[in-house]
């Protein structure tokens, strides 16, 4: 099979992995750019799954795992592949010593998400021998993670005394920090007060988001698919609720995108009516130009890998020798307000976009190899 992906040519080869389940099968994709992406299937179990490497200069590839329907398996390699890609930069610009890798599992239908086909999935990581570690992601639990774990020690979020558990809190920190430093490049004040901030999206980071921005004053906006739950959050926090079809229209200060990648590109850039974009959601261009769209417009764009690096910065403490430790892990998401401030900087000086400024500070960590792996990873869940 040859076929053009994102301007990246395909040519599937069968590869032999070993492994204890013969009914695992591995399907080198040899896509150009990526130092491997491997189609997985059990017919058994039904898994059908893409593991993406992208790159690991700086260490063994950290990534989560999405479990997710998908309309085609081309929409779900593409999605691995911006989201490896993008964990690459994240990392290196985090300097936490590794490189970058995602995985998607495709779901036919939500029931097909079974205890038999998490374990298969977690014999596939296993078979790789630490070149990816796995974590949550959209639609990957704790829980599925915990199941993920009988098969491999090459998954990290777990919930034991010396793990990280839901790195969703963490994550909404770092948005925040980043939100502050949006706020103190716009206004020269990290203060928050009355600043108006549109959410989209209430899932596991924005729901953690909401919290810390009501508390320091902001004025919210929300919108998300699930009317129940924003109807409880605006009672709970006193927001303006608009439509999802509205949410990137509306008139605020800073736009928060905490659902699903793509949906800042030329067409709804032309509809924005905020002053900056800062928010969780991974690969929010959908092409890499739309960046200079925004300059173009005089909206300040927090680049997303930067700004959503708490979860990998939390999960990647528990893979220390002695285990996590929350003052480290926090101690560390508070220099993304530092990062994000550095990119705008870099953004202005050269008269390019942060998206780029961002891009070129990543290539020369990595180039340089500042913050590779220096130390062996340990697994205190298996100690």
């Amino acid at each position: 099979m040859s076929i053009t992906l994102e301007n990246k040519k395909v040519k599937s080869s069968k590869k032999i992995i070993k492994n204890k389940n013969k009914d695992l099968v591995f399907t080198n994709l040899n896509i150009d750019g990526y130092e491997k992406v491997y189609k997985i299937e059990n017919k058994k179990t039904k898994l059908l799954a893409i593991i993406a490497i992208h790159d690991t200069t700086l260490g063994p590839a950290l990534g989560g795992t999405r479990i997710l329907k998908y309309d085609t398996f081309d929409e779900a390699l593409t999605d691995a592949l911006r989201l490896s890609e993008s964990m690459t930069y994240k990392a290196a610009v985090a300097e936490v010593g590794f490189g970058g890798g995602k995985s998607v599992i495709i779901l036919n239908d939500e029931k097909d998400k079974t205890e038999k086909l998490l374990e298969s999935f977690g014999e596939a990581v296993d078979a790789l021998d630490g070149r990816y570690i796995c974590a949550e992601d959209m639609g990957c639990t704790t829980k599925d993670v915990a199941i993920i774990r009988k098969k491999t020690k090459h998954v990290v979020g777990l919930v034991h005394d010396k793990s990280s558990g839901d790195p969703g809190r963490y994550t909404a920190y770092g948005v925040l920090r980043g939100i502050e430093a949006s706020a103190k490049y716009l206004f020269n004040d990290v203060s928050l007060k009355n600043v108006k901030i549109a959410i989209q999206g209430l899932g596991n980071v924005g729901k953690n988001l909401i919290d810390f921005l009501f508390f320091k004053g902001a004025d919210l906006i929300i919108s998300d698919m699930d009317e129940k739950k924003l109807k409880e959050f605006s009672l709970k926090y006193g927001t303006e609720v608009v439509s999802k079809e509205d949410i990137l229209k509306v008139k605020c200060d800073i736009l928060v995108p905490c659902a699903r990648g793509g949906i800042i590109n030329k067409e709804t850039i032309k509809e924005l009516n905020c002053s900056a974009i800062c928010g969780a959601a991974n690969n929010q261009l959908l092409d890499k130009d739309d960046a200079s769209l925004l300059k173009e417009k005089n909206i300040l764009y927090a680049p997303d890998f930067v700004v959503n690096a708490g979860g990998l910065l939390n999960v990647s403490i528990e893979l220390l020798k002695d285990g996590y430790n929350p003052i480290i892990s926090r101690n560390k998401i508070e220099k993304i307000f530092d990062e994000i401030y550095k990119i705008y900087e870099i953004s202005k000086e050269n008269n390019i976009s942060t998206h780029m400024a961002a891009i070129k500070l990543a290539k020369n960590k990595i180039k340089h190899a500042i913050g590779s792996r220096q130390e062996k990873i340990y697994y205190p869940h298996i100690l």
